[in-house]
């Protein structure tokens, strides 16, 4: 019975936002209508219906951020959230709100599936809850994490070109602010942005080498950390930074270079790799359409769940040792 009322109440709200949908679309295409007979305004206030919503998230965002910034557990967990705030949107942004955003999509998440449930007749378990509420809290950290990895990739493949045009512009003159600031300028995507938080933070009185140390702790690139420690050193030893930069530009060509030989090399060995990976679920894919109903067992029995377990781990085994045999370290 109960879970009649509740579905009875969910149709009702989905009809009225329905209703006011069409009325909505409605009223635009009047507004259409008569536009062409009338003289619009300079200045349009009119807002989109998505510009509306958004609007609306980003209030209660802002007003989540505002609460949980009274814990001091909250804060101290939002730490880890500042380096990926953008240059562009450091004024507009605090590391609070990624959290308040992580709490958002938790609660939206177990939304659709307590409303999926309910819809179904079932009263929603503590089980359907939890694991949705986790899925979508944790979702932006997974979102972040292969982020970085890409992110990671392309600073590798122009960091480059970065310390070419900072040694050229050492050689001609140019002072450690006015390189970093060409780099910025001269480069595009995730090596840019990083570009312009070093410039930020050497306006506020950093040092060269504090600055890629930061650098290094965002990327945490083992080429800039090879950076990261020559500056360090030629901080406290003092020397000359041309002749730094240049053989750090020699170093990171010559590790190019190599790993491009390196990838010629192993690349027959690399796709034997990836076809023994994808084969065992090819090979299920193949067998599922001859004979749907082949690995039912392992699925609809006790006995089938634990081999699957067993079948999952030691494939993953199989993976983790097949990539870390083929992985080469430079």
């Amino acid at each position: 019975m109960n879970v009649f009322i509740i579905q009875t109440l969910i149709m009702i709200f989905l009809a009225f936002i329905i209703f006011y949908l069409i009325s909505y679309n409605k009223a635009l295409n009047i507004e259409r209508r008569i536009s062409k007979y009338s003289i619009e305004s300079i200045k349009n206030n009119d807002v989109s219906l998505f510009d509306l919503l958004y609007n609306k998230y980003l209030k209660l965002l802002f007003k989540i951020s505002k609460i949980l910034k009274k814990s001091d557990i909250m804060v101290k967990y939002s730490y880890k959230y500042n380096k990926y705030i953008s240059y562009e949107n450091k004024n507009n942004m605090i590391s609070m709100d990624f959290v308040s955003n992580k709490f958002l999509i938790s609660i939206f998440f177990i939304f659709i599936v307590s409303f999926a449930r309910i819809i179904e007749g079932v009263i929603p378990t503590i089980l359907d809850i939890l694991l949705p509420g986790l899925l979508g809290f944790f979702l932006l950290d997974i979102y972040f994490k292969i982020n970085d990895y890409i992110k990671k990739k392309q600073v590798e493949q122009e960091l480059l070109n970065a310390i070419i045009i900072m040694n050229n512009a050492f050689r001609s003159g140019r002072s450690t602010m006015q390189a970093i600031e060409i780099v910025a300028q001269e480069l595009k995507g995730p090596i840019k942005q990083e570009f312009k938080k070093m410039h930020l933070e050497i306006s506020y009185g950093l040092s060269l080498d504090v600055v890629f140390e930061r650098f290094s702790k965002r990327v945490e690139s083992e080429e800039v950390n090879y950076i990261t420690s020559s500056l360090s050193i030629l901080n406290k030893t003092g020397g000359n930074i041309i002749k730094v930069f240049s053989s750090i530009e020699k170093m990171l060509f010559n590790k190019r270079k190599l790993k491009q030989e390196m990838k010629s090399l192993t690349s027959s060995s690399t796709m034997i790799c990836k076809i023994l990976l994808f084969s065992p679920f090819v090979f299920v894919i193949f067998i599922t359409f001859l004979k749907p109903d082949y690995f039912m067992p392992l699925i609809n029995t006790t006995l089938g769940n634990f081999i699957l377990f067993i079948i999952i781990v030691i494939y993953l085994l199989y993976a983790y040792f097949v990539n870390r045999i083929m992985k080469v370290r430079l």
